[in-house]
Formats: structure tokens, C-alpha cells, sequence
């Protein structure tokens, strides 16, 4: 019988994985990747040889049978890394994760007990509130009262988000605050209460970070190109610089994409068309739906509309020093940047020696200044960190400004009903399915995005087994 050929919109983690299970369970994948490299977000750029990556990436999981996919992957490359994390609050500097004592010591005692106090009054109300939160907003008040959430998350998630939390969802709350909470502490002296008048588990309001942590000399760039050889070893195919534009359906199900192949050498790319027995998507199901021919019904297109993705800036700096930050990497509330990491801790080889990199992330709404100004960005970015006392632009050896328009899907107000209206009219197409994060509009890290492949690649093999 001959292969089964399934189409895979974009190369980040997800399509790789699905990639590498079906080349394992003899089917025939092809990933298409718009870019003229492979990864997403965990494969960054390389600029003058040097990689700057998008954010500060590590791999991390407890998921034993991830962890085994990607020690057989990377080998020996794989090595062990220590995250450090400093926090500037209230014109000072706070270790992550925070301590009572340096709190105690280093805020107003006023203010402290103030916070205390009504966290405690928060929780313990919480325990008899029975009412579901209307917005993110509400649930950070009745959770941790009012002074807590004014000093540590109203104006730092207007200033990531562009938005304040009562326009979010309370599910953005549960899922996405910050690791920047000096609540956690605070929590943990009222936790025996909750723990005994209340039999309902509270989620942790901080995405975990599971299990050991790793990188390798290239970063996360280094797993990323070791599961692309093993994808490649398996008979896998990829197509690089290739823009998926249409998706016929014929009867609810694929029979073949167009995609455009660019060629740098060429003003115009070439138009193709490619038969399938299956699609698996990880681009922005917001793309997806827009690519689906026939056209979807009224309802998806609008809902579909209402979805919205936070994009990132960075500015990368190759700095004359072997190590600038006092950490792996800090959080700020005042500046261009909300964050900055330094390569050298994240074990990046640089091509000069006693070098290293400074990536700068600044959240945009993808069409404001930020995204359309590398100059701003720069001059801005080395105006805060000089401002700091971080770096001198005497030290500055190269700046770099680079972009992705996908990076955080954002969960404002309603946007559970659109997803499911969404995800409903894709599940029911007979041989599709869309998985990682922008393919189901969901954070998750990396090992998530893995095991998502791996799922979206097994229900798609279950799906070409009843179809044909």
C-alpha cells in the first residue's frame, strides 16, 4: 500500500514532532516553512554568524518520555542550565524566586502589612466564592486584594499586553501571570487555611517550569536542528521558503494545498500546488481559517477575526564583554524592553571571543512604532540599559533588530466562545487537524508543543485509517 502524504503548514516544534512520528509510522510528511529556516520561535536568527534567539528558551520537562525523545535527539550536546532571574521593582532589585526577608527589608513594613492583610481577608473570602470571575481582573482582586494587584500585575500586563486585565479573560490569569508575582510568598503564609476549609485545588496563578533544565552550546536552536536530522533520517521532506496560500476541501476534506516557493534570486515566487491525504496545522488558526477554500460561513470568518496575537520585538546587541548581566536574565516595568537576557549564561558559543549577546524583548501590537522603526528600537533599547548601568555604548559591538508577528495569542473577553466556534468547524473536516500554540491559540512551552505534535500526528493517522 502506498504511503499516506500529509501536508505540515510550519516548521516550529509541533510540526517537527508531528513530522517525526508519522516518517516513524510510515507515512509520508511534508513540512512547509515560509521562512528559509526551520524552528518558529526557538530558531532564531543567525546574523553574522552569531544566533539570537527569540526570548530566553530552555527545554525543560517531567514528562519522561519527552525527556528520552530529546537526550536520543541531542546526545551529549545536551547540557544543564541554571535560570537566575532578577526583578526591578519600586527602584530596586528582587531575587527570583522572592524571599520574605528581602522583601521585608528592602519594601515599606506599611505597605507590606497592608498587602498581608488583605491577602488574607482574599483568600479567605475565596474559599466561600462560589461566583465565577467575570475577567482576569476580578479574579486577581478576590484572589489577592487590592494593593498587591496594583503593585505587581495592573500596569505590567498593560504594559506587555496593551490591555488591562478586567478586558482580559480569567482564564489569562490562571494560565499567563508573569513570574514576576511577589504574591507567591505572600501566599504561602495563608495556604494552611486554604488547604483546610477548602477542598478545591487552586492552580498556581505562574506557568510552571518543569523538571530539569537544558540548553546546548547553540541554545535551543541546537535541539531544534538535532530533531530536524532526525526528522530528515526518517525519509521526512521540507519544504523551506514556502508559503502556504490555499487549502481546497472537496466534500469536508483536503485534496491539496497551493503554496508559494520564493526564491531570493526571483521578484515573484513561483505558484504550486500540492496533493495530500492530510494536513496537520501549526500556523495561526487565525491564517488557517483564511486560507480554507471554499470560503468558511460568516460565523467562523467572524469569529476568527475577533482573535488576536501579541507580537515581539527584539533588539539583539553583540556586547565587547564574555558576561554583562548579574543574571541569566531580568524583568522590568519602566523601560522599552520587558525583559532582557544575557547568551553567555545560556552557554551561546559567539564567533569573537570575550563576547556576548544582550537580547532585548519589547511587546508591540504589530503595527505600531515598535514594529515598524528598528532605529526607535535600538535607540530606545541602549537609552534604558545604559540608563541602568548595564552596558556603555563604547562596549557596543553590533545591534540587531528582528521581529515575530505571532508570538502570544491573546486572551481578552469572549475569546473562549470564538475558539470553540473555531475549533469546531475544523474538527469536523475529515482529514485536519491543528495543534501548538498558535495552531490551537494556547500557551505552552516547548516539551508541550512536542507531545502536541506527536498527538496531532497520531489522530491524524487514526483519521487516514477510517478514510481509506
Amino acid at each position: 500500500m502506498d504511503k499516506k502524504i500529509v501536508a505540515i503548514l510550519g516548521g516550529g516544534l509541533t510540526g517537527l514532532a508531528a513530522g517525526i512520528y508519522l516518517s516513524r509510522n510510515g507515512f509520508e510528511p511534508h513540512i512547509f516553512e515560509k521562512e528559509n529556516q526551520m524552528g518558529g520561535l526557538v530558531g532564531g536568527k543567525i546574523i553574522n554568524r552569531n544566533i539570537y534567539e527569540y526570548g530566553p528558551h530552555f527545554f525543560h520537562s517531567n514528562n519522561p518520555n519527552i525527556v528520552n525523545e530529546i537526550r536520543m535527539a541531542v546526545g551529549d550536546d545536551l547540557i544543564d542550565f541554571e535560570r537566575t532571574i532578577l526583578i526591578k521593582f519600586m527602584n530596586d532589585y528582587f531575587k527570583y524566586p522572592l524571599s520574605v526577608f528581602e522583601v521585608f527589608k528592602k519594601m515599606p513594613k506599611s505597605l507590606v502589612i497592608k498587602a498581608v492583610l488583605e491577602l488574607i481577608r482574599a483568600n479567605i473570602r475565596s474559599i466561600f466564592k462560589k461566583d465565577k470571575d467575570p475577567s482576569s481582573e476580578t479574579l486577581l482582586l478576590n484572589f489577592y486584594g487590592k494593593t498587591l494587584y496594583k503593585l505587581f500585575f495592573k500596569d505590567y500586563i498593560y504594559r506587555v499586553w496593551g490591555m488591562y486585565p478586567d478586558k482580559f479573560s480569567p482564564r489569562f490569569a490562571r494560565e499567563r501571570i508573569p513570574k514576576i508575582s511577589a504574591s507567591i510568598f505572600l501566599n504561602k503564609l495563608i495556604s494552611p487555611i486554604r488547604t483546610r476549609f477548602s477542598k478545591k485545588k487552586v492552580k498556581d496563578f505562574v506557568e510552571n517550569v518543569d523538571g530539569r533544565l537544558f540548553t546546548t552550546k547553540m541554545g535551543y536552536r541546537g535541539i531544534n536542528e538535532k530533531l530536524i536530522d532526525e526528522y530528515l533520517k526518517n525519509g521526512g521532506t521540507i519544504h523551506l521558503n514556502s508559503e502556504v496560500n490555499k487549502i481546497i476541501l472537496n466534500d469536508n476534506s483536503v485534496d491539496k494545498i497551493f503554496y508559494t516557493e520564493n526564491n531570493k534570486n526571483e521578484k515573484t515566487g513561483s505558484k504550486k500546488e500540492f496533493y495530500c491525504d492530510a494536513v496537520i496545522n501549526t500556523l495561526p488558526v487565525t491564517e488557517l481559517i483564511n486560507m480554507i477554500n471554499p470560503e468558511v460561513p460568516q460565523d467562523i470568518k467572524k469569529a476568527s477575526e475577533e482573535l488576536e496575537y501579541r507580537a515581539l520585538v527584539f533588539v539583539g546587541i553583540l556586547v565587547k564583554k564574555e558576561k554583562v548581566l548579574p543574571v541569566s536574565f531580568m524583568y522590568f516595568r519602566e523601560h522599552s524592553f520587558n525583559r532582557i537576557y544575557d547568551s553567555s549564561y545560556f552557554g551561546h558559543d559567539t564567533v569573537s571571543p570575550n563576547t556576548t549577546i544582550i537580547v532585548c524583548e519589547i511587546s508591540s501590537s504589530g503595527s505600531d512604532r515598535w514594529w515598524e522603526d528598528d532605529d526607535y528600537c535600538i535607540k530606545k533599547a541602549i537609552s534604558d540599559l545604559e540608563r541602568e548601568k548595564i552596558i556603555k555604548e563604547k562596549d557596543i559591538l553590533e545591534t540587531h533588530v528582528y521581529r515575530y508577528r505571532y508570538g502570544y495569542p491573546v486572551y481578552k473577553l469572549g475569546f473562549e466562545n470564538n475558539l470553540e466556534i473555531i475549533m469546531n468547524f475544523i474538527n469536523d473536516i475529515k482529514n485536519m487537524d491543528t495543534a501548538g500554540r498558535q495552531g490551537l491559540f494556547q500557551y505552552i512551552n516547548g516539551h508541550i508543543a512536542i507531545q502536541m505534535g506527536f498527538d496531532a500526528a497520531e489522530k491524524i493517522m487514526d483519521k487516514c485509517i477510517i478514510k481509506y
